[in-house]
């Protein structure tokens, strides 16, 4: 009878640490089939990551087909992310504007399930043109830290064949974007703070 007993204790510990060790996680399953290492992009893939998007040698852009977000994660910690963003203005729908972003940098997954990136300070780009704006193309240094709540990783059928999909929590939970796995290995500028290479300074 004892035996039985203790037996079923444990059995009733066990399930009551259950749930409180799936709550751990902030967002996101952990058990991920791959992976984050690689290029991931929304839609269509026309905006990714690499020198095809940002060229840090002369801080210029090329402007996507349309608009998308990309980011790409190497196993080693690196990583850069590639934003081009359609804003609206309600108040005069014709005035839409655009902004593309570029920073790159380390990244940290934490123990619960979420990512803290951190970006090379001096190198992020960031490009904005507005058609109504007395100054219709700005462009100005970039640098914004994220932290992701979680994210998980599955197999999934995009445009008729199986491909990886990435699913993303913003700091608040928000869903970002869904994005695919473009490439592997990643498709990116080198992990190293470019200011400091290419010009010689990071002032």
């Amino acid at each position: 009878m004892l035996p039985l007993l203790a037996t079923l204790a444990l059995a009733l510990a066990m399930i009551s640490r259950a749930p409180m060790q799936a709550s751990a996680l902030a967002a996101g399953e952990a058990n991920n089939i791959t992976s984050l290492m690689g290029t991931w992009s929304t839609g269509t893939a026309k905006v990714s990551t690499g020198i095809d998007f940002y060229n840090p040698v002369n801080t210029s852009f090329t402007i996507p087909a349309t608009a998308g977000q990309s980011y790409s994660f190497t196993d080693d910690g690196y990583w850069e992310e590639a934003l081009y963003i359609y804003t609206a203005n309600p108040a005069k729908p014709s005035c839409v504007s655009a902004s593309l972003f570029w920073q790159h940098g380390t990244w940290q997954l934490n123990g619960n399930n979420s990512l803290t990136l951190t970006p090379f300070n001096g190198d992020g780009r960031q490009l904005t043109e507005d058609r109504c704006s007395s100054t219709s193309t700005t462009s100005a240094y970039y640098y914004q830290p994220e932290y992701m709540l979680g994210f998980d990783i599955t197999l999934d059928t995009h445009f008729g064949r199986p491909e990886y999909r990435l699913q993303l929590y913003a700091f608040d939970g928000a869903l970002k974007p869904v994005m695919w796995q473009t490439y592997n290995p990643p498709q990116m500028l080198p992990t190293e703070l470019l200011v400091e290479t290419i010009y010689g300074t990071t002032s």
